[in-house]
């Protein structure tokens, strides 16, 4: 693993349908804004089986995560692809109703002696949210406030008799392959 120096093209596409044993189908993905930072938590199992006083085995697999996401803003049409607020003529409401799942990616540059190369990373399903936002008068010094997202990541089973797999990721030597390799996984004409 090379030395991260750098996050790149956020993208999201809607889960348009998914049944267990079949990969998610995306409906038409699209690109956010600016990409400022991600930050993933792996949720854990922490089971330990224990016989005459040592550990026999011991469970440590993967049962979700959490993702913070960090773009320069959030327009319009992404905070009704990513939290699902409902858009009425010109006006955009925020209801009651849960957020969408999506799947969710961006490009990580990464540097190794000197060398740049980018990896593509795609999470199957995410559901964010956007718990708070801060809104203040400008002031002698500019202080630039932008929104994270919260996001709650679920497994998908792609085989019937497979393991859930929460995402996937490639490297690549250039930005443009590794763009459009996110392309297709979200669904980006």
């Amino acid at each position: 693993m090379n030395a991260n120096v750098g996050m790149v093209y956020p993208v999201a596409s809607p889960i348009s349908a998914y049944t267990p044993g079949t990969a998610p189908t995306y409906g038409t993905g699209a690109v956010l804004e600016e990409a400022r930072a991600a930050s993933v938590t792996w949720n854990r199992a922490d089971g330990h089986f224990y016989g005459n006083d040592v550990e026999l085995d011991s469970d440590n697999g993967i049962l979700g995560y959490s993702i913070d996401f960090e773009p320069t803003g959030l327009s319009d049409a992404g905070r009704v692809l990513l939290l699902g607020e409902v858009k009425s003529s010109d006006e955009y409401t925020i209801t009651d109703a849960a957020a969408p799942d999506v799947g969710f990616g961006y490009i990580r540059v990464m540097r190794d002696k000197g060398e740049i190369s980018y990896e593509g990373w795609w999470y199957y399903k995410v559901k964010f949210s956007l718990n708070s936002e801060e809104t203040r008068t400008k002031e002698q010094n500019t202080e630039w406030r932008t929104p994270t997202l919260n996001g709650a990541g679920a497994g998908v089973q792609l085989a019937a008799d497979g393991p859930l797999s929460f995402a996937v990721h490639e490297s690549f030597e250039t930005l443009t392959a590794a763009k459009t390799w996110l392309k297709t996984k979200a669904g980006i004409t």
